[in-house]
């Protein structure tokens, strides 16, 4: 195996690395965000809005990373 197979592989770990952290955000942000909504309504408390709201703000570089990734992947193996 090449140099150039052996990057392009750790470069596909790291991509589905990524995008299983997305993922799981995914799943995970309406639960969150389904919990905030429940205990505002019922208790009055205010916590659960910060970690729905920063949820957001954290994983939009693990996105833009994951774009980038998936770039590269794509110009290597067409190149």
């Amino acid at each position: 195996m090449t140099t150039e197979q052996t990057a392009l592989k750790k470069l596909i770990k790291q991509r589905d690395l990524f995008k299983g952290l997305l993922i799981g955000a995914c799943i995970l942000w309406p639960i969150i965000l389904s919990a905030a909504v429940y205990f505002y309504y019922k208790k009055n408390n205010t916590a659960l809005f910060i970690p729905v709201c920063t949820m957001v703000a954290i994983f939009l570089p693990v996105y833009l990373r994951l774009n980038a990734l998936n770039a590269e992947v794509k110009s290597r193996q067409q190149g």
